[in-house]
Parts: structure tokens; C-alpha cells; sequence
């Protein structure tokens, strides 16, 4: 019922949605508006019917369920629940639209509010950052693990439509409001920024191909064949010996539903000399990566080494006893909660009681 109701969740649960498409406006050819494509946050809340779920993460630690030692008094369904380690008894049919889908690829539930919510995080961002240099930087974003791109695309065009209203929250039609109903007035505050003294940053998608996902036939969706490893070393920039003068550059990594048990940002935290000259220190490659999904008690990437988890622990000799640092505190990056874009985020793995995937940064020498 919610997907005939609603065109943008039809579109997405069928796997091949309008992504790319165009329709003509006064005899132009232009592609069709987000809004059409995207489904607003309150809709997806209203369509499944989800108006008493947690909209934040509560630790896997936290979860109580009913005492199963015995099954006298426990329905068929609580002892599946307990059997699948929880995920029955506060499911609903956001979770049986994510599996309908029959996408292995399929987690996260892109939506308008989080895409207009991330593009200008990254918008203000590159402002911060821009406000500190000295010479012009330019900025590459990029995707790794991208899948059928349409993360990048979004982003694409919801940065181009801030931009090009002017950074105007009214204009835009964006909502960014917390579970209260309060609107959230840092984050609208910063779209009034200025945006005649702007460059757009280059958006780049890259996948490696190997959990198969749907391609697009589109012009305006690419996706470059590399892996996470060979998409930081092309797109890095080069070390200081090596810039021209008067030119500089910086990368910023995206990072959707990291496969589990594999951790990618050790590559994303590598000097930058070290691209040319393994084993040399220095700063990291990357000035910021973005991490979209489960974390820290979760499947997305390995929850010591991609989260710097201590009970994801596991020491080379057996002895645990003393945790180190966690990785990225000892390569010199700083965790940053992105709470806000968290609260907008819908996937495929939350339920009732918590809702699983979050947005978190972390920065290089912050």
C-alpha cells in the first residue's frame, strides 16, 4: 500500500527508478526535479507507519528482550525473535520494502531531507576549510564503494540547487527538523552563507563491481571501475614537493555500508608521501572521510579498526588486557558525530527501538 501510494518509493523498490530521466518542460529536455524522485523524511514515517520508532541509535548492549530459557509462555514469533538475534519483534514493513527490493546492495534509504541535509555539510565544509588556505583549493569528492552511483548524483544536484537558489532554505523546499518538530536552526542558518565566492567541488563515484549492482544507462550517472584502495591513489593529491605553484587540492572521502569485517580507512588515513614512498609518515591523504552505516557494534567495516571499538578488540598474542589508541586517534583524525544528518537517515536494519545507521566524520589534525 505505502509503495502504490507514494510514486518516489515505488520507483526506488522496483531497483531501476527515474535516476537520470528527463521530461519536457516548455519544449527543454530537463531532468526530473528531485522532489519527484525523492521521498521527504515524513513520508517514509507515514508510509510504514513509523511514527513510535527510535529515530536514534541505541547500543546492541542496551537491547532487552523476554527471557527465553523457557518457551512455555512465549508465542511462535518471540522465539524466531530471540533466534534472529531481535530483528522480528520490532520490525515492520520499512524492513519487508528493504527485502522486497532484493538488492544485496540495498541499505540505505536515500531520502530528500538527507541528501539536501549532507550537501550542504559538505558545502559549509569546504567553505570552513577554503576560509583558512591561502590560495585557491580545489576540492574532489569521492565516493568509494559507490554502487550504482546515485549517492553522487543526488548530491550533485542538490549541491547545484543550494547553490543556485542561494543557499535558501524557503526556496529550496528543504526540511531539516529533529524528532520534536523543531526545526534545526544551525544547519539553516548556514545556507544563508554567500555563494558568490564559491567552487563547486568535483563529485566522483567509484565502485569496484563486485556486489553487482544495478548500472544506469544515463548520462548524467557514471561510475568509475575502481576499488577503494585504487580510487584514494588516483584522485589523492600529490605530495607539497610535487603541486605547482599557486595551485592546491584536497580530497574528501563518501563511504556507504562499508562491507563488514574490512576496514578501508587505513588507506584513507596513509601519508600522502607514502603513495610514492611506502612507509614514509606525514600527513593523512585524506582530509576528511564521511561514513554512512552500522557502527561500532554493527556490519559495516570492522568496529576496532574502522571504529576504534575497544570490545572489537583483538590483540595479536591473545592479550587484551590493554587497548591501544584507536587507530584513527593515532594517525591524527578526530571523530566528529554528524547527529544531525543521523536523525534524517532510514535503512534497511532499524526498527522500533533503535535506528541503526548514522553519519559520522572524521578529520584530519582537527
Amino acid at each position: 500500500q505505502a509503495v502504490k501510494k507514494h510514486p518516489a518509493l515505488r520507483d526506488d523498490a522496483a531497483g531501476l527508478n527515474s535516476v537520470g530521466d528527463t521530461k519536457s518542460i516548455d519544449g527543454e529536455e530537463v531532468e526530473v526535479p528531485l522532489d519527484l524522485i525523492l521521498p521527504k523524511v515524513d513520508t517514509i514515517i507515514d508510509a510504514f507507519g513509523m511514527d513510535d520508532w527510535s529515530r536514534t541509535k541505541v547500543p546492541v548492549s542496551s537491547w532487552v528482550d523476554a527471557d527465553t530459557d523457557s518457551h512455555d509462555n512465549l508465542s511462535i514469533k518471540d522465539i524466531i525473535h530471540n533466534k534472529l538475534h531481535g530483528q522480528i519483534s520490532y520490525s515492520g514493513p520499512l524492513n519487508a520494502y528493504f527485502e522486497m527490493r532484493r538488492r544485496e546492495d540495498s541499505y540505505e534509504l536515500w531520502n530528500y531531507n538527507y541528501i539536501f541535509g549532507l550537501a550542504q555539510y559538505l558545502l559549509d565544509r569546504i567553505n570552513d576549510m577554503d576560509s583558512i588556505e591561502s590560495v585557491p583549493v580545489k576540492t574532489t569528492i569521492l565516493d568509494v564503494g559507490a554502487g550504482d552511483g546515485r549517492l553522487i548524483y543526488f548530491l550533485r544536484r542538490a549541491m547545484h540547487e543550494i547553490r543556485t537558489l542561494n543557499s535558501s532554505p524557503k526556496s529550496a523546499n528543504i526540511s531539516l527538523r529533529r524528532k520534536n518538530g523543531k526545526s534545526n536552526r544551525s544547519t539553516k542558518a548556514k545556507m544563508k552563507a554567500n555563494s558568490q565566492t564559491f567552487t563547486m567541488p568535483t563529485l566522483i563515484a567509484t565502485d569496484d563491481g563486485s556486489w553487482k549492482a544495478p548500472m544506469y544507462s544515463s548520462k548524467h550517472i557514471e561510475v568509475e571501475k575502481l576499488s577503494a584502495v585504487e580510487a584514494v591513489v588516483k584522485y589523492a593529491p600529490p605530495p607539497p614537493e610535487q603541486r605547482l605553484e599557486g595551485e592546491s587540492s584536497r580530497l574528501i572521502v563518501l563511504c556507504s555500508w562499508m562491507p563488514p569485517g574490512t576496514d578501508w580507512t587505513a588507506d584513507f588515513r596513509k601519508p600522502q608521501s607514502s603513495i610514492h614512498a611506502p612507509g614514509e609518515s606525514g600527513l593523512g591523504i585524506i582530509d576528511e572521510y564521511i561514513l554512512i552505516g552500522e557502527c561500532d557494534d554493527g556490519t559495516c567495516g570492522h568496529n576496532y579498526l574502522t571504529w576504534g571499538n575497544p570490545d572489537a578488540y583483538e590483540s595479536e598474542d591473545g592479550n587484551e588486557s590493554s587497548v591501544p589508541v584507536a587507530p584513527y586517534v593515532e594517525d591524527g583524525y578526530q571523530r566528529i558525530e554528524l547527529e544531525d544528518l543521523s536523525l534524517l537517515q532510514i535503512s534497511r536494519f532499524d526498527c522500533k527501538r533503535s535506528s541503526e545507521s548514522k553519519t559520522v566524520s572524521f578529520r584530519r589534525g582537527a
